[in-house]
């Protein structure tokens, strides 16, 4: 193979070559082939340079229209699913990651929690990827009662943890956290009595029946995204990937049909019942992604959320 021949572009400017390239190429719509002849490169050196260019956003993409079309696909969640509110990440946001993916959502999450959540309200978050990237984007808030919804699991990261999230929240909004310093689980029944009777535990426990906000992310047991999947015993893992488990809400386990599982955390853990979400005046859920996509309709079958916070590519799949 013929080396490439880079001559013409050695004794030029970097940020003129990225010019140049992105207004052939989007502005003039010639093709990479011609653009190549011209440099005397390769059509590959001409996709890197395009590629190159738009991470350096020498070129970047509007959709003027966009905004009136996820306000309208938003809304049309809501109707499908009996939601209160629904926010789309718009189409015209890139990722190549879940990574990513999540860092996006959590600022728009961030952005709607800073919209609706008043002083004295009580607030309570659970755990997860999706969810520190929210908490780390979050700038103010009213002062609130920052409520944990579950115990804590070494399986967990510490950042991504219940107890730090509550905390970070309650430190940026000059609020009060409520902790709770149990395991999410424990072995044997006579001792989550014994813990659930500690004045510590019912001092947090005694919000969750009148929650005004809580967010979650979604697990997606079938794909293996869920956090909660990841850490649990095998011999309970086992059993409810029998029943057709789909995902997870808080502590809450949801199959395929939207149908609320019997799990063992419901006598030996520690968390927000399934009652008492329900109960939650607003419970919005965070997720997207293809990854996330079943356990995403498994929860919105089971009528648990009240708003969802994902992208545009699930929302439309959402919506067929």
């Amino acid at each position: 193979m013929p080396k490439e021949n880079n001559s013409k572009l050695r004794n030029y400017d970097p940020r003129y070559i990225y010019s140049l390239v992105v207004k052939r190429y989007f502005a003039e719509m010639k093709t990479k082939i011609e653009i190549a002849e011209e440099l005397g490169v390769s059509r590959f050196k001409v996709a890197r340079l395009i590629d190159e260019a738009i991470a350096q956003e020498y070129v970047k993409f509007t959709f003027p229209k966009q905004q009136a079309l996820d306000e309208e696909i938003a809304q049309n969640l809501c109707k499908k699913y009996g939601l209160q509110d629904a926010v789309v990440l718009s189409v015209s946001e890139t990722w190549s990651s879940q990574e990513q993916l999540n860092v996006k959502l959590g600022g728009i999450a961030a952005t709607y929690l800073s919209g609706i959540l008043k002083e004295g309200m009580k607030f309570g978050l659970a755990w997860g990827r999706v969810l520190s990237s929210t908490v780390s984007q979050l700038t103010t808030l009213p002062a609130l009662d920052v409520v944990q919804l579950s115990g804590v699991h070494p399986g967990i990261e510490f950042s991504q943890g219940p107890i730090d999230l509550i905390h970070k929240v309650a430190a940026i909004s000059h609020g009060r956290a409520h902790p709770m310093y149990v395991p999410m689980w424990v072995d044997d029944e006579s001792l989550a009595q014994k813990l659930a009777d500690d004045q510590a535990v019912l001092d947090t426990q005694k919000f969750y029946s009148s929650m005004d906000v809580v967010i979650t992310g979604i697990g997606a047991w079938k794909t293996g995204s869920s956090s909660l999947c990841d850490i649990f015993p095998d011999a309970w893992r086992d059993a409810l990937m029998s029943q057709d488990i789909t995902a997870d809400v808080c502590v809450t386990l949801v199959n395929s049909k939207g149908e609320i599982l019997d799990s063992p955390l419901n006598r030996l853990g520690f968390g927000i019942t399934t009652a008492q979400l329900r109960a939650t005046k607003k419970l919005i859920g965070v997720a997207g992604g293809d990854e996330k996509y079943e356990g995403i309709v498994a929860s919105l079958k089971s009528g648990l959320l009240n708003v969802l916070i994902t992208d545009f590519d699930t929302a439309i799949k959402l919506l067929d």
